[in-house]
């Protein structure tokens, strides 16, 4: 029998070096894809300047790979999609003007530090547009792809991956490929293991309840700043639907 494709869809190479080898030996019963989309699905403008609709933007970016590779949706069995939080669920107060900051824009346990008023007033902006698409897939567990129903589940990373993974919000981007890569070569234990103590919801809990409790979580006050992540989840939405 065939294996069907369970495509990732995430912001960066950095997410596929951390999950690729983990999953393609634990997940033998799947075809393991990544589509690396180098950019904030959540947080793109379209050439107008306008706010596209994130639903169509997910639909046309599912149906782009199976163009692109020559696969069907009924080739798929799920489609996973991982996005850093970004502090998109502060509020904007907590967007705060520090003009001794050497970036733009720099992260902390409950602020995102600006250099001016003007950027400040652009992160809230981003945070606004992020939240509420966030929200939005959220409410999807599936996408009608070529008349099929696929399932879809959005997960997080808060602040981002390089701050769950090794505790840097800031982390410079040239160096994020290869501190991954020492990071997975280094770790003792299984990655699955090692994010699990940053899910901040009752491992008991039946998995749809989990979701929502994390999302729930990371909503409130500054969690969006704060280390913490869902990713472990897409496990067991993987483990469930191998069943």
């Amino acid at each position: 029998m065939t294996k069907k494709v369970l495509l990732i869809i995430v912001e960066g190479q950095t997410e596929q070096v951390i999950l690729e080898d983990y999953l393609d030996a634990h997940f033998a019963n799947s075809t393991i894809r990544f589509d690396v989309q180098r950019e904030d699905m959540l947080t793109k403008w379209d050439k107008h300047k306008r706010v596209p609709n994130i639903k169509n933007s997910v639909v046309q970016a599912i149906q782009s790979y199976l163009e692109k590779y020559k696969f069907l949706a009924k080739d798929l069995t799920a489609v996973v999609h991982i996005t850093d939080a970004d502090g998109c669920f502060i509020a904007p107060e907590y967007v705060k003007v520090d003009e001794s900051i050497k970036q733009n824009l720099f992260y902390t346990e409950d602020a995102i530090l600006v250099k001016s008023a003007k950027r400040k007033e652009q992160i809230e902006q981003r945070n606004e547009m992020k939240a509420k698409n966030a929200k939005i897939l959220i409410a999807h567990d599936h996408f009608s792809i070529q008349r099929l129903q696929v399932p879809y589940q959005l997960f997080y990373f808060s602040t981002n991956l390089e701050h769950v993974l090794w505790d840097e919000r800031n982390e410079i981007a040239t160096e994020k490929i290869q501190k991954a890569d020492a990071f997975i070569e280094n770790l003792s234990g299984t990655i699955e293991d090692y994010l699990k103590a940053y899910v901040p919801v009752d491992a008991m809990l039946p998995y749809k309840e989990k979701m929502r409790k994390s999302w729930g979580h990371l909503m409130e006050g500054c969690h969006s700043l704060q280390r913490g992540t869902n990713v472990p989840l897409l496990f067991d939405m993987i483990k469930t639907d191998e069943q």
